[in-house]
């Protein structure tokens, strides 16, 4: 006779969530999890309840059937509750499903839930590996509330306090930390951990962090070799895939670069942002037909999906343009706009890529109508708009004879996001597009050069002890570049030093507030900015104080 072990941890204050579109699935759960003194628990048919659920109540332990019928599925419920930052770390994610294919293995997999089962299973067999990663994870509720309250600094401080216990599960803490300092590029303090942990033993990933840290470091070739090796050990690696991809486009082999995500996407063919970078590299590279299919695919995986984008839509038209399908491009773009209904952003999209379209097709009086039409509705929204938008409009303007506009908008692109280079490759490369190689080279040239020289202007001002010119003509720069990280930081660091200095002003508190937040949305978050933050909230108490 089998005696039933005791059991580790006690579950009767736990919250849990059940995601099942079959309810007496979810009634079974209920049953088994209430068998463990669990009082809590909730039930959801389909994602868009579940993803309401989790976004007014933090759950200790979501289970989540993988299939849910005609709309998200779980692997989408995931994606997107990490997009929108609903679960904590603490939160035990778990993938329940009765299917096993491989596409469908690789995706819920690849999203990297906390566990997956599959159906059938007993109520003990559930307990136990609860159990485990519960226990695990409790380990990091201190750190886990220190990330969420972006004291980052204190997150790393917080993982030495544990490694030096040594506990046994000691690598998750290192794993922690050298991914707190890539957060914060501190990319030297991070490698130093990934290869402390390398010389035990071999651990993927702590090798996925080098590759990562040398590529983000500009050592590129040193990082291909690290992915491919990777790949080689295990070619089911997806995040290796995509990093080896990245790399051979920076080494400018990127007929090889489409051939790897090409591989990752039939391997694992759900992953949306994926087939958006294979059809986004493909249509640069004129492989119109593997765009054409790319994007058609992130279309149709992205109709429940958080990263479902009209511009998927354009793009596929783009693709299908060169691929002899001119007609049939027009009807992807009238499903753009059944698709995104009342939404003048995307109904912009499809018009500025019907406009393209209908001049390739000979349309010429259509197109001008319909380039007519867009330019009115960017003159409505234009600032509103992200780059990758008014470029494709700045285009259109020289295309259609207005050149000093579409060089105006092209300039306050370049002085908004002068240390872009990805977005300057870009334009570079659309101006290219329509005549203008060498005059483009020296319109990124002269923009950039300009925000440079004010910087480096209100930078040496805040040296010198001349905070008031300094905060004036930081302030100033603002009008004319509100989108640029580099002047909202400087910005809000002079408004700060005046404050330490001269006591808070509301108005100071107000503005240096919102160009962190911009700061923040434009940028993988550095420890300067945290040491910003920090110092903001100090004089923000103290204000109020």
């Amino acid at each position: 006779m089998t005696i039933p072990r005791k059991p580790l941890l006690d579950f009767s204050g736990k919250r849990f969530l059940i995601i099942d579109d079959f309810a007496d699935m979810r009634s079974m759960l209920r049953n088994m999890v209430e068998s463990y003194g669990v009082s809590e628990v909730d039930g959801a048919g389909n994602g868009k309840d579940a993803l309401t659920a989790m976004a007014k109540k933090d759950y200790d332990v979501i289970l989540c059937d993988y299939n849910l019928g005609e709309e998200k599925d779980g692997q989408q419920i995931l994606e997107e509750a990490r997009h929108r930052n609903l679960l904590r770390y603490s939160t035990v994610f778990m993938m329940i499903t009765a299917e096993n294919t491989l596409h469908m293995v690789m995706g819920a997999v690849e999203y990297q839930p906390d566990d997956y089962m599959s159906k059938p299973f007993n109520k003990h067999v559930l307990r136990q590996r609860l159990e485990k990663i519960m226990l695990r994870k409790s380990d990091f509720e201190e750190i886990e509330r220190a990330i969420r309250q972006g004291r980052l600094i204190q997150a790393i401080q917080l993982c030495d306090g544990k490694i030096h216990e040594k506990p046994h599960n000691v690598s998750e803490f290192l794993k922690c930390k050298a991914e707190l300092y890539e957060k914060m590029e501190q990319f030297s303090e991070a490698q130093a951990v990934y290869e402390a942990v390398l010389d035990g033993r071999d651990v993927p990933w702590a090798r996925m962090g080098l590759g990562r840290i040398a590529y983000r470091t500009g050592r590129y070739e040193t990082a291909r070799e690290i992915f491919a090796d990777i790949i080689g050990q295990n070619a089911n690696n997806m995040e290796a895939h995509d990093w080896l991809a990245r790399c051979l486009v920076r080494l400018e082999e990127d007929d090889a670069a489409v051939e790897v995500l090409l591989t990752a996407t039939r391997l694992s063919p759900k992953a949306i942002q994926r087939q958006m970078a294979l059809g986004d590299l493909a249509l640069e590279k004129g492989r119109y037909e593997i765009a054409e299919r790319a994007f058609k695919k992130a279309v149709q995986i992205g109709a429940h999906s958080v990263f479902k984008s009209p511009a998927n839509y354009t793009k596929q038209a783009r693709a299908m343009v060169h691929t002899g399908s001119k007609k049939d491009a027009l009807r992807v773009l009238g499903k753009l706009r059944k698709d995104f209904p009342r939404d003048e952003q995307a109904d912009f999209q499809a018009t500025l890529c019907e406009h393209g379209v209908l001049l390739e097709m000979g349309r010429e009086e259509e197109a001008r109508k319909a380039f007519a039409r867009a330019a009115g509705q960017f003159d409505r929204m234009g600032g509103q708009l992200p780059a990758e938008l008014i470029l494709e409009m700045a285009q259109a303007f020289i295309a259609n004879g207005d050149k000093d506009k579409g060089t105006e908008l092209v300039s306050d692109l370049v002085k908004n996001h002068h240390e872009d280079e990805t977005l300057l490759e870009r334009i570079q490369h659309s101006l290219a597009q329509v005549g203008m190689e060498e005059e483009g080279k020296r319109l990124i040239s002269d923009s950039r050069g300009k925000v440079v020289k004010l910087n480096n202007q209100g930078v040496r001002y805040a040296q010198e002890g001349r905070l008031g010119e300094a905060i004036s003509l930081f302030q100033e720069a603002l009008e004319d570049m509100p989108d640029n990280k580099t002047i909202n930081s400087n910005t809000a660091m002079v408004l700060i030093m005046h404050m330490e200095q001269h006591g808070g002003r509301e108005d100071y508190l107000r503005l240096a507030r919102k160009c962190l937040e911009t700061v923040k949305a434009r940028c993988t978050p550095q420890a300067e900015l945290f040491r910003l933050q920090e110092r903001l909230s100090r004089l923000t108490k103290s204000h109020a104080a």
